[in-house]
């Protein structure tokens, strides 16, 4: 069953809500009763009240969401995932003496096992059959599937004001706590969510809808998250994939920053490099970004994508070096200006990187400041990886890639930059030994890009074939283009699987 991570907490008069321990944490059960559980234990260190309603009740499990709301108290769920002992062992760690029961009678004497010692109020609202009424005429009831459902917040409104009174009359005194009006809570609202989100109402965090689980679907809600600039998020819903994924999606929305179209994430979408590689060397970065930027918006324009220009951060060198690295590395002052004058024209970046013989991972020490800044990404090119005499090995181990990931995600979570570009060039699939085992986090894109046969050609269909077949999951697609583009490039492009990037060559 998955736990919560909160610790520390807000205290209150006999009870206290909880603060994530992190900047995000993620209830993804899709079991009712078990989210219901994650969420009080989320949420409440104690309660002296709890609300508990079946979990096979629509309309109970959105009455008592409401009902916590109201009286402040964490929600749980019986007939699920949960047994009666988990909820008898949860009002223990909550030092609950009151349980109100969402139901009538037969409902309340049913539920006796689950509420161990605790004094049972029975809360039967009018508000129930009034739900009722309403989920027929909204398609809650018939034969409509449950995947159906439009599920709502819990609201005040489903309850009457005087049976309100009339509980709160029956339950002990509970003064107001300090809430957690500084911690969001991220809700994608499915069925059997709703107690765990009454859960987090009652314990004062601020609700916002997300869409899909992604915050980058909805500019209303990057404005929103924006506005609140919240201390910390709990998502609710298994759609929200990891805390940590969760965690930088509002670190984005937060910091203001986005990609040159105004997006946060790289994908859906095409982008289009340029044959025009800002070089190493030249007396003028700047200038010579200019004619890259011109030469990226034509190959746009043709081949139908995003422009983009890659700038030559490292190239190999037949000398070992003073570091013994095989690397010639571009001082950071040559390049900067570079980069500087295409993220002005509103173009991406790629600092393209020489694998030399130390692990790619490397060299992103001394290219961070330019990695710290929205629409800067890397190119790699494995298959160039020099071993340790200075001899080509041809390939690098998947851990020394996903090292690279990892390391661009966590720049991307700390500097609370969008998704950042990765693109790594294959003339084989086997330059990256075990490919298929990378992990890809939400803030990085990864491009596998079909480069070869050779410069100012298209790439071959076998290299094609051999580099776009059983790419890892959550990753795309990229392919050369000759130097010269025919008028129509459609009839040369790859269409399935669909590019991501053309890497005009």
């Amino acid at each position: 069953m998955p736990t919560a991570e909160g610790v520390d907490g807000k205290t209150g008069e006999k009870f206290q809500v909880r603060e994530p321990s992190g900047p995000a944490l993620v209830l993804d059960s899709t079991d009712p009763a078990e989210l219901a559980l994650t969420a009080s234990q989320a949420f409440f260190h104690a309660s002296p009240v709890v609300v508990l309603a079946s979990a096979d009740d629509d309309d109970a499990r959105s009455t008592a969401a409401a009902t916590g709301a109201a009286v402040t108290a964490p929600v749980l769920l019986t007939d699920g995932g949960v047994s009666d002992v988990n909820i008898v062992a949860e009002l223990g760690r909550l030092g609950a003496g009151s349980v109100v029961v969402i139901g009538d009678d037969e409902t309340v004497a049913e539920a006796g096992a689950a509420t161990g010692e605790a004094a049972v109020v029975g809360f039967d609202p009018g508000a129930l059959s009034a739900a009722a009424e309403a989920a027929a005429s909204t398609g809650r009831g018939g034969d409509k599937k449950r995947g159906e459902v439009k599920v709502e917040m819990p609201a005040a409104d489903r309850l009457d004001d005087a049976d309100v009174d009339g509980l709160r009359a029956e339950i002990p005194d509970v003064a107001d706590p300090s809430l957690l009006q500084e911690v969001l809570v991220a809700v994608d609202p499915k069925l059997g969510q709703e107690a765990a989100i009454g859960t987090a109402l009652a314990a004062g965090a601020v609700p916002v809808e997300v869409p899909g689980g992604s915050v980058a679907a909805s500019p209303e809600t990057v404005e929103t998250i924006r506005t609140l600039k919240p201390l910390g998020v709990v998502g609710i819903g298994d759609s929200f994939g990891s805390a940590e994924a969760l965690g930088w999606q509002v670190g984005v929305a937060t910091s203001g920053a986005t990609l040159p179209d105004g997006s946060l994430r790289l994908f859906p979408g095409r982008y289009v490099s340029t044959s025009y590689t800002v070089p190493a060397g030249v007396a003028d970065p700047a200038a010579d970004a200019a004619g890259a930027v011109d030469a990226a918006s034509i190959n746009g324009e043709v081949l139908g994508g995003t422009p983009l220009v890659t700038v030559t951060a490292s190239l190999r060198s037949t000398a070992a070096g003073e570091d013994g690295d095989h690397v010639a590395e571009q001082p950071l002052e040559t390049i900067t200006p570079a980069v500087e004058a295409i993220r002005e024209a509103g173009q991406l970046v790629l600092l393209d990187v020489a694998p030399g013989n130390q692990p790619l991972v490397a060299q992103l020490d001394d290219l961070e400041p330019l990695l710290s800044q929205p629409g800067v990404g890397l190119s790699v090119h494995p298959e160039f990886r020099i071993a340790g005499n200075g001899a080509d090995s041809g390939a690098v181990p998947v851990a020394e890639l996903q090292a690279v990931v990892d390391r661009l995600a966590e720049i991307a979570t700390k500097r609370g930059l969008p998704q950042v570009m990765l693109e790594v060039h294959q003339s084989t699939s086997a330059s990256v030994v075990d490919r298929e085992a990378l992990q890809v986090p939400p803030q990085v894109a990864v491009i596998f890009t079909a480069a070869g046969p050779g410069a100012g050609q298209a790439t071959a269909d076998g290299v094609w074939a051999d580099v776009a077949g059983d790419i890892p999951a959550h990753t795309f697609l990229g392919w050369s283009a000759p130097s010269e583009v025919p008028a129509d490039p459609t009839s040369i492009m790859p269409t399935d699987p669909l590019l991501g990037l053309v890497s005009a060559g």
